[in-house]
C-alpha cells in the first residue's frame, strides 16, 4: 500500500500482494479483479494459497504480460471469497488502485 491507502501496480513488472483473510479459506474460491470507474475490467489478480488455505494467507499476482497492457492511471479493486456456495464479504469497499510506471535505472 502506498502512503494513500492505495495498492500500487506497476506497469511492466510482476506484481505481488498478500492478503491476510484471518481465517480458514481451505475450501473457498476466492477471486479478486481490477475495474475502471465505469466497471470495466482492467485485469485479473491470480489468487493462490500461501501454504493451505488454512492460515487465510492469499497470494495475488499479476504478471508483466498483463501489466505491460494497462493504459490506466486508477481504477478499484474488489475480492470475492465464495464459501459452501454462499458469497461472502470480504470488503466494505473495493480498494483503489493506481497504475505506475515501472521504475528503471
Amino acid at each position: 500500500m502506498s502512503n494513500t491507502g492505495a495498492v500500487i501496480v506497476y506497469k511492466d513488472r510482476t506484481n505481488i500482494v498478500t492478503l491476510s483473510m484471518g481465517i480458514d479459506v481451505s475450501g473457498d474460491v476466492v477471486t479478486s479483479e481490477i475495474r475502471d470507474s465505469a466497471g470495466v475490467l482492467i485485469a485479473t489478480w491470480g489468487v493462490a494459497f500461501d501454504n493451505d488455505g488454512t492460515d487465510g494467507e492469499l497470494i495475488l499476482t499479476l504478471d508483466n504480460a498483463v501489466t505491460s497492457t494497462i493504459t490506466a492511471t486508477n481504477g478499484v479493486m474488489d475480492v470475492k471469497r465464495v464459501s459452501a456456495g454462499e458469497p461472502l464479504p470480504v470488503f466494505d469497499m473495493p480498494l483503489e488502485v493506481e497504475f505506475r510506471e515501472s521504475v528503471t535505472a
